[in-house]
């Protein structure tokens, strides 16, 4: 169990793979925001999920305009 942005589970949602337990609850709407210190050498880790949540978002944008048409 856990609390995630729906960002990032809505496709394992709507696949059947994880259950929406407060359906009527949700993060508030404002983007998704990384913040962390300045660095010469960002950890490879740090590069791969800043890299995750900018697809995941993309994907969400580009679903909301398809599903307006």
């Amino acid at each position: 169990m856990g609390i995630f942005p729906d960002v990032l589970v809505e496709p394992d949602v709507r696949a059947g793979k994880l259950v929406h337990l407060l359906p009527q609850w949700s993060l508030p709407e404002g983007g998704i925001h990384a913040a962390f210190p300045v660095a010469r050498f960002r950890p490879a880790k740090v590069r791969i999920f800043l890299d995750m949540l900018i697809a995941a978002e993309r994907n969400r944008s580009r679903e909301s305009r398809t599903s307006r048409r």
